[in-house]
């Protein structure tokens, strides 16, 4: 009996130990739960709250006995409550060591309303129809912002990126811009030092033959005054005598382009002046051309040598007679122009301001470019051996520069030639208004989009350049069929600003026809180095339209691209 009453005692004092043991590590649980960074909560296998943490209280703002035995859907936002029960429930029934939600945005629901982006581990507790699930939940509103700063700061660091990248195209635009227009201006250049070598060259030969000339013209006067009674000697002695005046003349050409003739400018009306050599200019080109006058109004006085002006225009009507052997018309045309520093960069050799202008134009032939880049050169000639001298256009070219001018050929197979001679204005009296500072006009921006259509290159980079600049939408092309290509993928083209003469047989009025078929309203605009009575007399261009001849400034055609858009259909 006293042996079973040690024993008994033992067992207790074993069950006692047990149970502090067992309190212990329950009191060890209870601080390392109450102690975890997340909140932990426990359910049972009804979603009812058995357990919770003090992280839980802090994360969702219900003091402990607020949750105690209350569904776990409390703590889920009131819109997916619905779906989170049959979702609990499909998980008790297979519990398992599991992240909830992977990949998507879970939140909780604060006691206030307010929602909480969270992330869950889920564990299950216990065995049979006893267990319990445990659920880990981290407020993870810090590392949403983190991600967000992050997102925001690679967003900006790649805007950046493109922002830098494309300034370097555009750097790398300009400097190809740049290097192209050095180029042009070198090659500009290298024309007027070619041409300035030529003629230094001409003119010391033309010196030299001059005295030559001089010499055997006299001497031949003087042996003519010895054999006057000799018929046949007297006749040969004439014939000689004409050679060496027509010598005189050619060297009085090749003295005129290397730009060392006596010019003697004067003040003058170029109207005036083409009026009194209308007589002499029918009676020279024959009743086959038909000459057609275009005399601008007010026409301020140029400054050159009347005997010369008359001369180079005379050469200019007789060349475009030769380009006209069947018949044809020949246009004269006046006017005042300011050329600008954009063009003045173009040419290389042309002063900005103002001048005015005498265009010829001519409904013949025309000329390729290699032709028009030769048209100038002293002795070069397309005319059959003997038909010309080839220093017509050289003549030309000396006198205009050696009167400050400047000169330019536009021309085509097949569309004929028009030379523009542009002439220094004389200076206006005091308080006048200079021909180079226009009135002030009216704003010409827009937000339009404009078709430029021009198979120069640097002529449409200029061109977008400047009416991109004034807010215009660009769109360019370089020849017929691709322009027709944007507009049939651009409804939204308001302007066709096109070049009269483009190369691919398509030309600019063609354009206009084909797209005004499909846009009947589509505003239109023609530029060429023709001058528009030249076009008409072309008929290059069927019916009225609005045109700006080159060379133009980029204030005109700021403007007439405003007028056009402002009014109907061109």
């Amino acid at each position: 009996m006293e042996g079973l009453g040690t024993s008994h005692a033992a067992e207790i004092a074993r069950l006692e130990d047990e149970l502090a043991r067992s309190r212990a590590m329950a009191e060890r649980a209870r601080q390392l739960i109450e102690s975890a960074p997340d909140a932990i909560v426990v359910v049972d296998n009804g979603g009812r709250i058995v357990l919770i943490n003090a992280q839980t209280e802090r994360l969702f703002g219900y003091a402990r006995a607020e949750l105690i035995g209350q569904s776990i859907e409390m703590l889920v936002p009131q819109q997916l409550r619905g779906d989170h029960v049959g979702k609990r429930n499909a998980y008790i029934g297979k519990p398992s060591v599991r992240p909830m939600g992977t990949g998507l945005d879970l939140a909780g629901q604060r006691k206030d309303g307010s929602q909480v982006p969270i992330e869950i581990s889920l564990s299950p507790l216990g065995n049979g129809d006893s267990v319990l699930i445990s659920a880990a939940i981290r407020d993870i509103t810090e590392r949403r912002a983190a991600q967000a700063a992050l997102r925001q700061a690679r967003d900006e660091l790649e805007l950046r990126v493109r922002e830098r990248t494309a300034e370097l195209e555009q750097a790398n635009r300009a400097l190809q811009t740049e290097m192209e227009d050095r180029a042009a201006a070198e090659r500009a250049l290298h024309q007027a030092q070619k041409m300035e070598a030529v003629g230094q060259l001409t003119g010391g030969i033309a010196h030299d033959f001059n005295n030559l000339l001089t010499v055997v013209m006299g001497n031949l006067q003087l042996l003519a005054r010895r054999v006057h009674n000799d018929p046949t000697a007297a006749e040969l002695i004439k014939g000689a005598l004409d050679a060496a005046w027509r010598g005189a003349e050619l060297n009085r050409r090749l003295l005129a382009f290397s730009r060392k003739q006596r010019l003697a400018p004067v003040p003058l009306d170029l109207n005036d002046l083409i009026a009194g050599m209308t007589s002499l200019l029918r009676r020279s080109l024959g009743e086959h051309i038909n000459i057609k006058l275009h005399e601008a109004v007010d026409l301020p006085p140029a400054l050159a040598d009347v005997t010369q002006l008359e001369s180079a225009l005379l050469n200019l009507a007789v060349n475009s007679r030769d380009a006209m052997p069947e018949g044809g018309t020949l246009t004269i045309e006046t006017g005042a122009v300011s050329l600008d520093e954009h063009y003045a960069a173009l040419e290389g050799d042309v002063k900005p301001g103002a001048y005015v202008m005498l265009a010829v134009s001519d409904t013949g032939c025309g000329m390729p470019p290699e032709v028009v880049q030769r048209a100038f050169d002293p002795f070069f000639t397309t005319k059959e051996t003997g038909k010309g001298s080839g220093l017509g256009l050289a003549m030309v070219y000396g006198f205009v520069k050696q009167s400050g001018g400047h000169v330019k050929i536009y021309s085509e197979p097949g569309t004929g030639t028009t030379v523009k001679i542009f002439l220094p204005i004389i200076a206006r009296p005091a308080g006048a208004l200079p021909a180079d500072a226009p009135a002030p006009r009216p704003d010409a921006s827009g937000s339009e989009t404009i078709l430029v259509v021009e198979d120069e290159d640097k002529v449409r980079e200029l061109v977008c350049r400047v009416l991109g600049g004034l807010g215009y939408r660009i769109l360019q092309a370089p020849e017929g069929r691709t322009a027709l290509a944007l507009l049939a993928q651009e409804p939204g083209i308001d302007l066709l600003f096109t070049d009269v003469v483009l190369p691919g047989g398509m030309n600019g009025p063609e354009i206009a026809r084909r797209a005004r078929q499909q846009r009947p309203d589509l505003k239109l605009l023609y530029t060429s180095g023709y001058t528009g009575n030249a076009l008409l007399e072309l008929e290059a261009i069927p019916g009225e339209f609005r045109m700006i001849s080159k060379p133009y400034r980029i204030e005109d055609l700021a403007q007439i691209v405003r007028e056009v858009l402002d009014t109907g259909p061109a």
